[in-house]
């Protein structure tokens, strides 16, 4: 059944258009589990404590990508709900370029700077030996990394949400095959995982670029352009909600990490590594429904078709508060399971995964509210109050939680940490939906 943005959307419409999207992000985020089980089980644990002090900051340079496709795929959506087909190719094509650009920046930053991050949050030299070669590897495929997230979104937009599925289900496939390839039959160490990895981001990247290159079926095409200023600053904008919490999140790694080396050290960081693992499975649909909001709501703001705004809200709602739950008990049954699955080996560590992973579900239950309400205001093209929500929930509030509850509760503060954000956004969020509904009422 073909789904266009133009349409009508039931609860059944957004899932089966969602679908391909939230598959897209779950296997994508396979991609770092895949990893973690290889350097855990084949290299060692503090390997994969080095792996998840390098993440983060790999992730903060990544995720502009996401600002450039989330900003950009509401800018261009926006166009072909006004009509304005050529306008939107040429969006679409500047974006692109740009963000190839910026990842070529990024990666020669990432580079430069590595060691002096692992230094500054604590990171003992025992786990830079094995961050530095691991960080600085996939930093070279960083530009093409970057392009690979910008068309998570930009492959909505165009409808063809299935094209970034495939591609992130042969991402998987090659992952699996290299990793084992690199780390387990060439013992290439931490080198190797990087190579895995970023083999698998060129195919998320290059391959769309191909694509649209060429005369394709699809809504959007490559077109000749020079650089426009205001619609690209426009777009980084109103992507900068989006941006702001994937980064605001890279950022509260690090905070966690340091706070974890102080309290628990280096089996800390690793029993942290299993939650942040699952965590960004687990939200993989809260994920993929914000992706997919972005440019529908986009295309009826651009239409003015506030009735469908409304319901979009809406249903929304509802789906994303019925998987939080959902993802709350899974997380809480599973998760002796999944501790064992990565640190089985080392039975201190695989206690304290176990129960910061039963702890840190709580966060699940509003999680995917907050992200959508973030995402639906994307789509409004009002970057200002999204990225509030995104700013106060993945940064502001749980800043607060991570350094002050240890004080009163030790250990297991850290772990409440994300919950109380996602309760304290939820409330903020609801609030500025309910001053801001002249947006997608059409009131006033």
């Amino acid at each position: 059944m073909e789904i266009k943005l133009s349409d009508h959307f039931t609860c059944k419409r957004l899932l089966l258009f969602a679908a391909p999207t939230i598959g897209t992000v779950v296997i994508a985020i396979t991609y770092d589990v895949i990893d973690g089980y290889f350097v855990s089980n084949f290299i060692g644990k503090t390997a994969f404590a080095a792996v998840n002090v390098i993440y983060p900051f790999q992730l903060m340079l990544s995720v502009v990508g996401y600002m450039f496709g989330t900003g950009g795929s509401a800018l261009i959506a926006a166009q072909q709900g006004k009509g304005d087909e050529e306008g939107a190719n040429r969006f679409f094509t500047m974006i692109v370029k740009f963000a190839l650009m910026t990842g070529a920046v990024m990666a020669l930053l990432g580079c430069l700077f590595l060691p002096e991050i692992g230094a500054l949050i604590g990171a003992t030299p025992e786990i830079m030996e094995y961050g530095l070669p691991y960080g600085r590897t996939l930093f070279l495929f960083l530009p093409v990394m970057i392009v690979g997230y910008a068309f998570q979104s930009l492959l909505i937009t165009a409808e063809r949400p299935q094209f970034g599925l495939y591609l992130s289900v042969a991402n998987m496939l090659s992952n699996i095959i290299f990793d084992y390839l690199f780390i387990v039959v060439l013992e290439g160490g931490m080198v190797g995982a990087a190579i895995a990895t970023g083999i698998g981001a060129c195919l998320n990247g290059l391959v769309p670029m191909c694509y649209f290159a060429r005369p394709n079926s699809s809504s959007l095409r490559f077109v000749s352009c020079g650089m426009e200023i205001k619609p690209l600053l426009g777009a980084c904008y109103n992507g900068l909600s989006e941006m702001v919490e994937d980064m605001s999140t890279s950022l509260i790694f690090v905070f966690y990490n340091y706070q974890l080396l102080r309290l628990a050290g280096e089996n800390g960081v690793a029993a942290f590594g299993v939650v942040i693992f699952v965590e960004g499975f687990f939200t993989a649909v809260f994920c993929g429904l914000a992706l997919q909001a972005n440019s529908i709501v986009g295309y009826h703001f651009g239409a003015a078709n506030f009735t469908e705004l409304k319901s979009l809200l809406k249903k929304g709602i509802m789906l994303n508060l019925g998987f939080g739950l959902l993802m709350f008990v899974l997380a809480r049954f599973s998760a002796s399971v999944i501790a064992g699955l990565y640190v089985g080996y080392d039975a201190e560590v695989c206690a304290m995964a176990e129960e910061a992973l039963q702890i840190y579900a709580l966060a699940f239950i509003l999680q995917g509210f907050n992200i959508y309400a973030s995402a639906y205001f994307t789509g409004l093209n009002n970057g200002k109050i999204s990225a509030l929500i995104a700013f106060a929930r993945t940064f502001l509030v749980q800043t607060a939680a991570i350094f002050l509850l240890p004080m009163l509760l030790g250990t297991a503060g850290l772990w409440l940490a994300q919950a109380t954000a996602e309760l304290v956004s939820a409330l903020l969020a609801a609030a500025l939906l309910y001053a801001c509904r002249r947006e997608y009422c059409g009131e006033g």
